[in-house]
């Protein structure tokens, strides 16, 4: 037994580390580095990879053998920078520490070749639900989704289905169904399009749609989040299956904010939208959810504790203005 653990050991304690100029320490695995941006994997910060800025690395060490390169020779070892140079165990040659440099596992997943393919990450979640608003209840509410990334742009598409009852009453049952692209900025500024489908029956809509396009502006970014504005033109339909009630069908502006930060013992999401219609200025959507992901391993199962909220500033006569729900999700992502 004492012999077993033993073994262990080397196991826990080897890890490629990164120093980072603000004196941050971080050990982890480093997955590759390419365009000025080294991304690693720490496991005390979660399943998500970390991105940091290589003007923002003062140093790293690899324990196990990387491939490296500056466009020149490319070297097989263990690799370490210190002073702005990189140095491998498998040749003499070294290389700057600038957005020239790649580092990669695979060989025959060199950054510079691969550039251009599309990454894809996919999640699926199941969540229960306690809810106010239409009526009280609790429920279910289930989901997929899938994002592709490449250097120039990002496609997200997903699709959640919510079902949620208090005793003969439908508190919840509704559907979204989203897709977005957006380009991936260039300092500051990029521009989206997307579209949100679906239908609320307990809201006795039968089908809504919000499509936009516009600009988006990154406000903030580091190694451990970012957050961004979007502001563009929408047109926002709305179905009724209330007799009588004239459907919605409205230019709008679209307005949002999207946040994601790494607070070290859980991860924050949060986006909102907020959709004002040209025709009349009292009347507007807006959709909001804000989660927190609080058990996280080096696995691909994590847990979150959120809240989302559905307003609209002039529901149907036998309907309130405001729906919110409070959820645990459990979440499996694989790539």
């Amino acid at each position: 037994m004492r012999s077993s653990f033993l073994l262990l050991i080397p196991a826990l304690v080897l890890a490629d580390t990164v120093t980072m100029t603000d004196g941050t320490f971080l050990r982890g695995r480093i997955i590759r580095v390419a365009d000025g941006v080294l991304e690693m994997k720490v496991p005390s910060l979660g399943t998500a990879s970390q991105t940091l800025l290589l003007s923002s690395v003062e140093s790293f060490r690899t324990d196990d053998p990387v491939i490296v390169s500056s466009g020149g020779v490319v070297q097989r070892g263990v690799a370490s920078a210190v002073g702005g140079r990189v140095v491998s165990s498998g040749g003499a040659e070294t290389n700057p520490l600038n957005s020239s440099l790649e580092l990669w596992r695979d060989p025959s997943l060199r950054p510079a070749e691969t550039a251009g393919l599309r990454k894809w990450t996919s999640l699926a979640d199941l969540d229960i639900s306690g809810r106010s608003g239409v009526v009280q209840g609790s429920g279910y509410c289930a989901g997929y989704s899938t994002k592709g990334a490449t250097k120039a742009d990002t496609i997200i598409a997903s699709i959640r289905f919510t079902r949620a009852e208090s005793g003969s009453q439908i508190s919840a049952d509704d559907l979204h169904a989203t897709l977005s692209y957006e380009t991936n900025p260039t300092e500051v500024m990029f521009w989206y399009l997307r579209s949100d489908t679906g239908y609320d029956n307990a809201r006795l809509i039968d089908f809504f749609s919000v499509n936009a396009a516009g600009l988006g502006f990154r406000l903030f970014t580091d190694g451990r989040g970012k957050l961004d504005a979007r502001a563009g033109l929408a047109h926002r339909l709305e179905r009724y299956s209330s007799a009588g009630h004239p459907n919605l069908s409205a230019p709008s502006a679209d307005f949002g904010l999207i946040l994601t930060r790494e607070l070290g013992w859980a991860a924050l999401d949060s986006s909102l939208s907020f959709v004002p219609s040209f025709q009349d200025g009292g009347d507007f959507y807006v959709r909001h959810e804000t989660s927190l992901n609080i058990l996280r391993s080096t696995g691909p199962l994590s847990l979150k504790l959120g809240v989302s909220n559905d307003f609209r500033s002039k529901p149907l006569p036998s309907q309130v203005k405001l729906d919110t729900a409070y959820f645990l999700r459990t979440t499996y992502v694989w790539k």
